[in-house]
């Protein structure tokens, strides 16, 4: 008799043979998959290492470093707002800045109470006249009118007692620039509580006025906030934060030692296939780590144009290939060669074009030295106003300004002069937010009317003006133009007055007038010099999205589809395979189970005869 045959383990057996080629397709993925997460991790180290490098490479992201004290902080605050020579100054506080505060003596039940009709004019010190109304008739509404008004006054109605409210003014800046006088129709008195003063100090003996108690002009990189008057002298000291600037230098180093570290063991070469790196020997990542030991080892650029090394600067080489930072090294070079010790470490960029400066760079900029051509000047859109007869004072003027950034309406009143309404107006669009400005049309040195032009400067500036025929300016500007010019031989248009090269940016302030002094072209050579963080910089770029880093991780990916789509497509074949196996071993089955019914047969056939 034929037994039943073991399928399932049969078919196992096979299918397991089968199964090998995959097997080994699958491994070949983990392994792409585990080189892909090797590349990925030093691509995030890469990315760190530019980060420290990007912490010292803005223009004078170094220089501007500064600590700043002041021996008695009650009375005189300080900040630091820049880069600055190391300097001691000695502050004496005179009187401080105050804003104007005015309470009308009017008595209001409450803020929403009628205002009777009342108008209030308010004058600045310049003269210039605005008449505010309350647009719901209450004496809330006045003040909100007020604060909209854009007059650089702030109105609040205060319970100055229960069931007693007065309308409150105050300047919205100190000094007696801004000051203002009240005035208007319906009005009790208006009382100054407290009148407007500047700010007086003496800085080294030598007396100074401002406007505000928040001083910057004072004393180079230094902001000066007033507290109180003062009885002695108060000591302020500005340094360069040395501190800072070392502490930066050791996150740099620390970034690119955190990437030697993290490249050696992706790539350790070994017989021991257990202690073998994912990306063992390969050429491309152990490159990066030879770009920073190369720049480490390699003169750096100094401000005088003579050459420091990077162990001047407390950054060396170790023997096995770590990076050591001596930080009394640098502190050191910092105190004897300041500017050079900057450089060599930053960024630092410079132009002689006319006009032209460098003011900002980006952290793809390499060293260049190009130069610059500039044979177009930008300019604003402006609106030249037609020639009028100044309104009546008070006349109410509505006007529609339309911008590339939408349509503004603007209000305001004609003053008793062109210069004054010039200035309301400006008040007015301010409020509004609109970037533009106007000044007196000027007519055989005369003001006959308003001219108006764009704050920004460019082809893309245009706007146009509706509702102000009486003042001469209804109509469209003329659109700004592009600085224009050369860069190396190529040419450029700018964005107004910008334009990017070689990762600088570059601001083409060239005016018509320097243009035509130089014959219509301003030449001269804008500069990039690299300093040991822009130059690790770069090397760190490589873990950019486009960077070798990604695109070595991106090679691997596709290697490691392509494969699984083999993958798949074996997983289909196997299952057709497997399918085919059962079919087969079934017929087999029922084949012998036919047997086994026969041999049975024949063997009840075979016992009846021999018993009969």
């Amino acid at each position: 008799m034929v037994g039943a045959i073991d399928t399932d383990s049969i078919i196992t057996q096979l299918m397991a043979v089968e199964r090998k080629p995959q097997n080994l397709l699958k491994t070949r993925i983990t392994a792409l998959q585990t080189k892909q997460n090797a590349w990925q991790a030093i691509a995030d180290k890469l990315t760190a290492l530019k980060s420290a490098g990007d912490a010292m490479t803005g223009i004078d992201a170094l220089s501007a470093l500064r600590t700043v004290s002041s021996s008695d902080p009650s009375s005189v605050t300080v900040r630091s707002t820049g880069s600055a020579p190391t300097t001691s100054a000695s502050i004496e506080v005179l009187e401080l800045a105050a804003a104007q505060s005015t309470l009308v003596s009017d008595v209001f039940a409450s803020a929403t109470e009628s205002a009777g009709g009342r108008t209030l004019d308010l004058t600045n010190s310049s003269g210039v006249t605005q008449t505010v109304t309350s647009a719901d008739g209450t004496i809330g509404g006045l003040a909100a009118a007020i604060n909209a008004a854009g007059v650089g006054v702030s109105a609040r109605v205060l319970q100055t007692a229960p069931g007693q409210y007065q309308l409150a003014l105050s300047a919205t800046s100190s000094g007696t620039a801004a000051a203002f006088t009240t005035g208007g129709t319906g009005w009790g008195t208006f009382d100054v509580q407290r009148v407007a003063s500047n700010a007086q100090i003496k800085v080294d003996g030598i007396q100074l006025t401002r406007s505000s108690n928040v001083i910057n002009d004072a004393i180079d990189g230094v902001e000066l906030s007033l507290q109180k008057t003062t009885t002695a002298p108060v000591v302020i000291t500005s340094a360069r934060d040395d501190a800072t600037i070392v502490a930066k230098v050791k996150a740099l180093v620390d970034a690119a030692n955190s990437l030697g570290t993290m490249i050696d063991a992706a790539t350790k070469i070994s017989p021991d296939v257990a202690s073998r790196g994912p990306l063992a020997g390969d050429y491309g990542a152990r490159s990066l780590m030879t770009a920073v030991r190369a720049t480490i080892a390699a003169p750096l650029a100094s401000a005088g144009g003579a050459s420091l090394t990077a162990s001047s600067l407390g950054v060396s080489l170790n023997r096995d290939g770590t990076i050591n930072f001596d930080s009394a090294a640098l502190t050191a070079t910092l105190a004897t060669r300041p500017a050079d010790a900057l450089a060599a470490l930053g960024r630092s960029v410079g132009s002689t074009a006319v006009g032209v400066k460098v003011t900002g760079t980006l952290s793809t900029a390499v060293a260049s030295n190009r130069t610059v051509s500039v044979t177009a000047s930008a300019s604003q859109a402006g609106l030249v106003g037609v020639p009028t007869p100044l309104p009546a004072v008070g006349t109410s003027i509505a006007m529609q300004i339309v911008t590339p950034q939408g349509t503004s309406a603007v209000s305001f009143t004609v003053a008793s002069t062109w210069s004054q309404t010039a200035g309301n107006l400006n008040a007015a669009m301010r409020a509004a937010g609109v970037k533009i400005s106007a000044t007196p049309h000027i007519a055989g040195g005369l003001e006959e009317g308003l001219d108006l032009h764009s704050d920004r400067y460019g082809s893309g500036q245009t706007f146009s003006v509706s509702g102000a025929a009486a003042l001469g300016i209804d109509g469209t500007a003329t659109s700004g133009t592009d600085a224009a010019g050369t860069i190396d031989g190529v040419a450029f248009v700018a964005n107004g007055q910008s334009v990017t090269s070689g990762g600088m940016v570059l601001t083409v302030a060239t005016t018509p007038a320097q243009l035509a002094s130089l014959g219509g072209t301003s030449t001269g050579t804008v500069t990039l010099t690299q300093g040991l963080a822009g130059l690790l910089s770069v090397i760190g770029n490589r873990g950019s999205a486009t960077g070798s880093a990604q695109l070595s991780k991106a090679t691997l990916a596709t290697q490691a589809s392509d494969l699984q789509k083999r993958v798949d497509t074996w997983s289909q074949t196997l299952s057709d395979r497997e399918a085919a196996m059962r079919t087969k071993f079934t017929a087999m089955q029922v084949a012998l189970d036919r047997l086994n019914a026969m041999s049975s047969s024949f063997a009840g056939l075979s016992n009846s005869t021999t018993s009969g």
